[in-house]
């Protein structure tokens, strides 16, 4: 019988679960396999039929990560309204690469700041997730994986974020934490989503698909 997971045990310890997991995305990513278990069907039509291109915008996206209760959280948005593909959405903290970022994990820095209002000073960088890129949007996105030693102030900015979700990862390590929701789009364009239940809101999608490769990485060193 494969050893069960002991998260309590790793998130227990902030410095030693820090380690771990700079050591494990120090090697080699789970990657498509692994992101492609929270797709919804739509979108793995969508990738069946694209090709991506090289012309595709570069963004950036923060998984931050604090310990809290002897736990370790994490931070995601709920987008406002607005014309385009990822309008009143989950999301991670993120946006495109603009001229002055030095790399995407800058990109990924900038955006948290501007965003939810975090001191960026206070993060540890613990590595960088597998790239995933976003027919819908035209959008290649570079997930990162930081770390802080206290809970965060946040301050979100009102004309991009409509709230912020602060929750434990114990909340995406149980059995039953992947849940399915039907979307209905214009002309009678219904499916079927996998994701997560999150402060009320269901994450599903692109930041749904990240952390799917997160929590197998989660589970590998648990």
């Amino acid at each position: 019988m494969p050893k069960q997971p002991d998260y309590a045990a790793l998130f227990a310890d902030t410095n030693a679960f820090r380690q771990k997991l700079i050591n494990r995305l120090s090697g080699k990513l789970p990657g498509k396999d692994a992101q492609y278990k929270l797709a919804p069907v739509i979108r793995l039509r969508e990738l069946e039929n694209t090709i991506e291109t090289n012309d595709a915008v570069e963004s950036s996206v923060l998984i931050v990560l604090y310990p809290e209760q002897g736990s370790i959280s994490t931070i995601v948005i709920l987008r406002n309204e607005y014309e385009g593909a990822h309008s009143g959405q989950i999301s991670l903290p993120g946006g495109r690469k603009e001229r002055d970022d030095a790399d995407n994990y800058s990109t990924a820095l900038r955006e948290a700041r501007e965003e939810i209002g975090i001191d960026t000073m206070e993060l540890e960088f613990c590595g960088e997730l597998s790239p995933l890129f976003i027919s819908r949007s035209n959008y290649i996105v570079h997930p990162f994986v930081a770390i802080t030693h206290q809970v965060p102030q946040i301050i979100n900015d009102p004309v991009e974020v409509q709230k912020v979700i602060t929750f434990s990862l114990f909340e995406l390590c149980g059995e039953h934490a992947v849940g399915e929701k039907m979307f209905h789009y214009g002309k009678g364009l219904t499916f079927n989503a996998p994701g997560f239940e999150v402060g009320g809101h269901f994450m599903w999608g692109a930041t749904a698909m990240i952390f799917s490769e997160f929590l197998a990485i989660i589970k590998e060193i648990a």
